[in-house]
């Protein structure tokens, strides 16, 4: 994550500090006495009666620290003030450190008295706080092995190359290499022994992570900024996990009907055999929370894919399929790998023709530039819900009659369409379309009485 800061005026000494863009003084503060023993714990409060930052009525205190150059010192906050701003100054109010919320990374450039200022981020921000000081060793290359977590800096230069570390697996595993930093956007990059990963935001925000199987040997890891003179402070962490029971990482292992799967992608998408033993409607799910899923099968007549037909970043197909053996591919969008469900289901479905009932689910078939258009009919009033579903086209709904006209694209997930609505007594047209009228392919259409 990134964090745009304003300048703010922190009072220092008892005299009144004026940084970039602040054009207004404000309440001074008596000086606080250096600490020079590491580590250390300092304890505060933000209060009505804390100094004043006119410029937008923030409330701030500071605290003295006796540093020594080309030491690297970490600051980290904790207690009811949630990430206060955090800026180091020298004695003559020059800024040296952050500002930064919630934690600072920091390396002098000579010994001497420095001024730790803690603000709040906002003039309603008050609370205690406590920040814990302590000296930290800088790892910018070198040897690694699992089990590492560690601090690095990196620096901008002409022809930079990035941070480099090897890494020494002797167990061949599962791992997972993390890499943050809230001073610049990450790119974690993976090199050796057939493996040549890279991700940009695996982890989430501006953070990067690669999750995959790692044999035994030497890889290098490279640290580095998604912009060209990135730089500052990450951390980079290389942990072992287990392998979930129950996981089959062999090419073409087989996946029944009516079993829940679970899976990992890791360097590599998984594919599995399914034999379809009578024809139905197939309802293939992919779900996980580590990432973007995106499924994919082929068999007789069938060649379809889904990203996020189940909602949100699952996937689900829906085809009719006939007898036979199938392809089945569970792979994802993007980089970032992980475990995910895989589970399938196959039931008797009748084809859709003229009429459709409630609790009725029917399959229908589109040509190109055509809709599909069924009678609807409801004998008792109430609230129904109404799902067109296709994995190959953009699905459009629409109901017509009883003074009502609706009309859904998307309200399913994914290209799926859906309308939840209280339907009177009667009848109404239901049109089964594509977006634009330009899909082709199958569909299931279902309607039942909403819970």
């Amino acid at each position: 994550m990134r964090f745009a800061f304003r300048a703010v005026a922190l009072p220092l000494a008892g005299v009144a500090i004026l940084l970039s863009g602040c054009n207004e003084p404000r309440q001074a503060e008596p000086a606080s006495a250096p600490v020079a023993a590491m580590p250390a714990t300092l304890k505060g409060e933000l209060t009505s009666q804390s100094a004043v930052n006119l410029n937008d009525g923030s409330r701030s205190q500071s605290f003295g620290l006796q540093l020594q150059a080309d030491t690297f010192y970490r600051v980290s906050s904790s207690g009811a003030l949630q990430e206060p701003v955090l800026l180091l100054l020298t004695e003559d109010n020059r800024p040296v450190g952050g500002p930064r919320p919630g934690k600072l990374y920091i390396q002098p450039e000579q010994d001497g008295t420095y001024r730790l200022a803690v603000s709040g981020r906002d003039a309603k921000d008050f609370g205690p706080f406590q920040l814990e000081v302590s000296t930290a060793d800088v790892t910018n290359e070198g040897e690694l092995h699992p089990g590492a977590d560690i601090l690095g800096r990196l620096q901008a230069g002409d022809a930079r190359t990035g941070n480099q570390y090897t890494l020494k697996i002797a167990d061949e595993g599962l791992y997972e290499i993390l890499l943050r930093s809230d001073e610049l956007d990450t790119l974690l990059k993976l090199r050796g022994n057939r493996i040549n990963l890279s991700d940009d935001d695996g982890a989430g925000n501006t953070d990067s992570r690669l999750y995959t199987r790692l044999a035994a040997g030497d890889y290098q890891v490279i640290v580095d900024g998604v912009e060209e003179r990135a730089q500052g402070i990450y951390t980079l962490s290389i942990t072992q996990r287990q392998l979930p029971d129950g996981v089959d990482l062999s090419d073409g292992a087989a996946l029944e009907v009516g079993r829940e799967y679970t899976g990992l992608l890791a360097g590599q998408a998984q594919t599995y055999r399914l034999v379809i033993e009578q024809a139905g409607l197939l309802e293939l799910s992919m779900r996980s929370r580590d990432m973007d899923s995106l499924l994919e099968l082929h068999g007789p007549g069938v060649a379809v894919r889904d990203d996020d037909g189940g909602g949100n970043r699952d996937a689900l197909i829906s085809a009719v399929v006939e007898p036979g053996t199938y392809r089945v591919k569970a792979s994802q969008l993007g980089s970032q790998d992980g475990i995910f469900s895989l589970q399938a289901q196959i039931s008797p479905v009748s084809p859709l023709g003229e009429h459709v009932a409630p609790a009725d689910t029917r399959v229908g078939r589109l040509a190109t530039g055509e809709a599909h258009r069924s009678r609807l009919q409801i004998t008792e009033s109430g609230l129904y819900r109404i799902g067109l579903r296709s994995s190959e086209f953009d699905a459009v709904l629409r109901l017509d009659g009883q003074g009502l006209m609706m009309e859904d694209d998307d309200s399913s997930g994914g290209t799926n369409a859906m309308l939840e609505l209280y339907l009177e007594a009667g009848e109404y047209e239901l049109v089964s379309g594509s977006y634009g009228d330009e899909g082709q392919g199958g569909f299931v259409l279902s309607v039942s009485a909403a819970l």
